[in-house]
């Protein structure tokens, strides 16, 4: 994994964007405005020998001197503030780094990765949180100065790189930093960035800074079922102990039919009848997972849990008949149906031993 790969495993991609002269008479002729609407930041940029090349999405370049200055974004688990957000860019660039080196030594374990590891490390606190250090070969090592901002649970992070030792890449970065305006985002723009945020911290196993951050999203936005279905899916993640708060997040979700897509909807169902089984909402349990059963007949464990709500209900008949096609769909049930306290009315019956004894095969 070279160097900008691991810029862009750890920054999100560079803003939509524009630049434009400052306003005012005191302005250096070539100064440059930085609007970058997709991180709702703006920066200026001093003068350039060959003046500045700013992409569409906002990115910034001069020609021929290998200066660049991008914009990344990533969240945190609480309320960022610029320090933390350092430290938190630290810890992932070292991750990175680690995994790196070890893909690399499997390639060719002659390499030496040394080269690319942060060296010549500096930290400063004005007029922000920084971080800078060198990589490379010492030949050709490039200098990466990045600053660090705070918007609600995000960090922003300012990114200026160019050949070591250079100073007009030293002055952007200074200027930038300096002039670094933190904006408020359009609710829609605020709205993506929590379901991203959220859905990257379920994907990496953080159900509990997920279920914050849709939690966060659906309290300003109460009608909006997709982030009660993050929460529901971080709750249902957590396990039992969060059935609780997440189980209102999945009522509301559910409320309308084409808020969801059909494998969402079926995800949300599966988990909000487990957690009204576990909260002792048997007979909204029946229902929901009633639902499920139309909707996904072969799935197994829908038929089972679905015979289980039944069985706490009293409907034996109609509770048998689904735990054989669970165990139909799945043979492996009928051994945990043995001890399952939520068919403990139909143990006594001739059915459902007969059920139980039959062989661990599976039709999935």
């Amino acid at each position: 994994m070279n160097r900008l790969v691991l810029f862009a495993a750890l920054a999100a991609a560079c803003a939509t964007g524009g630049a434009r002269k400052p306003a005012g008479n005191r302005t250096p002729e070539g100064t440059v405005e930085v609007d970058d609407v997709l991180h709702g930041v703006k920066y200026t940029l001093p003068p350039a020998p060959d003046g500045w090349q700013v992409a569409h999405e906002g990115a910034a370049h001069v020609s021929g001197s290998g200066v660049q200055v991008e914009v990344g974004s990533f969240p945190l688990t609480g309320a960022a503030e610029p320090s933390g957000c350092r430290d938190a860019a630290r810890r992932r660039l070292a991750v990175l780094q680690q995994r790196s080196d070890e893909a690399q030594s499997k390639r060719a374990p002659e390499a030496n990765a040394e080269a690319d590891a942060p060296r010549d490390q500096s930290t400063d606190d004005s007029p922000t949180a920084t971080w800078s250090f060198s990589r490379g070969p010492s030949s050709s090592a490039v200098r990466s100065r990045w600053g660090f901002f705070a918007r609600g649970a995000d960090c922003l992070m300012l990114q200026v790189s160019g050949p070591r030792g250079d100073g007009f890449a030293d002055r952007v970065f200074d200027s930038a930093a300096r002039t670094f305006k933190v904006l408020a985002l359009p609710p829609e723009q605020q709205r993506e960035v929590d379901l991203l945020a959220g859905m990257g911290f379920l994907e990496r196993r953080e159900p509990g800074a997920a279920l914050d951050r849709f939690e966060a999203l659906a309290r300003r936005e109460p009608a909006f079922a997709k982030a009660h279905f993050g929460a529901l899916m971080a709750a249902f993640e957590l396990g039992p102990p969060a059935y609780a708060r997440g189980l209102p997040h999945g009522k509301e979700s559910l409320k309308g039919d084409r808020d969801l897509t059909p494998e969402q909807r079926q995800l949300a169902l599966r988990a909000v009848g487990v957690m009204q089984l576990a909260e002792n909402e048997v007979k909204d349990a029946s229902e929901t997972l009633a639902e499920l059963v139309v909707r996904a007949p072969d799935l197994a464990e829908a038929q089972y849990n679905y015979a289980c709500a039944l069985a706490r209900l009293g409907d034996r008949k109609q509770a048998l008949d689904h735990l054989r096609i669970a165990i139909r769909l799945d043979g492996e049930l009928a051994a945990h149906a043995r001890a399952d306290s939520d068919l403990e009315s139909l143990r006594a019956t001739p059915e459902f031993q007969d059920l139980i004894r039959l062989p661990p095969q599976s039709a999935r």
